[in-house]
C-alpha cells in the first residue's frame, strides 16, 4: 500500500526553510512520507500542494500575528513571521475545504484556532520548560473524557513538554477543547464535525519514541491520511 504523503509547514530563515528533523522522523517512523512545503501564495502552486498531500501538519514556530484576530501587538516578546502567516493563511482554507486530515502542533494549534475565528492570549507565564530539548515532559494535562484525544490515547491525563508563551483565548466556534493544563490553559483542540482535525499545544514529535500515547497520536493521524 502506498504510504500517505504528509505536507508539513516549516519555519524559514531568509531564503532557507527550517524544520526540526524530529517532525520527519515521527512521520517516517510511523508510516507516512513527510514533505516540507515551501512558502507560496500562488493559487496554482497551492492547489498542487493540496493534490499532492494526503494530510497536513501545521508545525511549531514564531507567534501568530495578532492582526489576524483583530489585535495589535501588546508585548515586546511577541515575535511574528509575516511570510509564514501569509502562506498559512492562504493554504489553510484550501486544506480545510478538502476535509483532508490536519494535525497542529504548538503554533499549529494557535494558528488553526485563529484561522477558524478564535483568538489568543498574546503572553502567558509558566509554560516554557527547562530542560531543553523536551525529551523529558514536565507538565501534566487533563484530557477531557470522550474527546478525540481521549479516544486516541485512552488516557485521562498526560505528561507533556511545554515550549510556548501564547495560548488559546477564545476558542473558535467549530472547535472543542480536548485537554487543559493545571492552570486552565487550553492544551488540545479538535473540530466538532471533521473526521480528523486535531491540534496539541505541546511537541509530541520530540518524544514520540518513548511515549506510547504520542505514538498513538501520530499513528491515528497517519492512518486517517491513507
Amino acid at each position: 500500500m502506498k504510504k500517505p504523503v504528509i505536507g508539513i509547514m516549516p519555519s524559514h530563515d531568509g531564503d532557507y526553510m527550517r524544520l526540526k528533523k524530529t517532525y520527519h522522523e515521527a512521520i517516517w517512523s510511523l508510516g507516512g512520507v513527510p514533505l516540507t512545503l515551501a512558502y507560496t501564495t500562488d493559487s496554482e502552486r497551492l492547489s498542487e500542494y493540496i493534490d499532492a498531500c494526503d494530510g497536513f501538519l501545521f508545525s511549531g514556530g514564531l507567534d501568530i500575528n495578532p492582526e489576524l484576530y483583530g489585535e495589535g501587538i501588546k508585548f515586546d516578546n511577541v515575535e511574528i513571521d509575516p511570510a509564514r502567516d501569509e502562506f498559512e493563511s492562504a493554504i489553510f482554507p484550501m486544506v480545510y475545504k478538502t476535509g483532508k486530515p490536519v494535525l497542529g502542533i504548538c503554533r499549529g494549534l494557535q494558528g488553526i484556532n485563529v484561522f477558524l475565528g478564535g483568538s489568543l492570549h498574546q503572553h502567558i507565564d509558566g509554560h516554557s520548560q527547562k530542560p531543553i530539548p523536551g525529551t523529558e515532559p514536565t507538565q501534566r494535562v487533563k484530557v477531557i473524557e470522550g474527546s478525540m484525544l481521549h479516544k486516541i490515547t485512552g488516557e485521562s491525563e498526560l505528561t507533556v513538554n511545554t515550549f510556548h508563551h501564547q495560548a488559546i483565548n477564545r476558542v473558535a466556534d467549530c472547535l472543542c477543547v480536548d485537554a487543559v493544563a493545571e492552570d486552565g490553559t487550553i492544551e488540545a483542540i479538535h473540530h466538532k464535525e471533521r473526521d480528523f482535525l486535531l491540534a496539541v499545544q505541546w511537541h509530541p514529535e520530540i518524544y514520540f519514541k518513548t511515549d506510547a500515547a504520542m505514538q498513538k497520536l501520530f499513528c491515528a493521524f497517519i492512518e486517517k491520511c491513507k
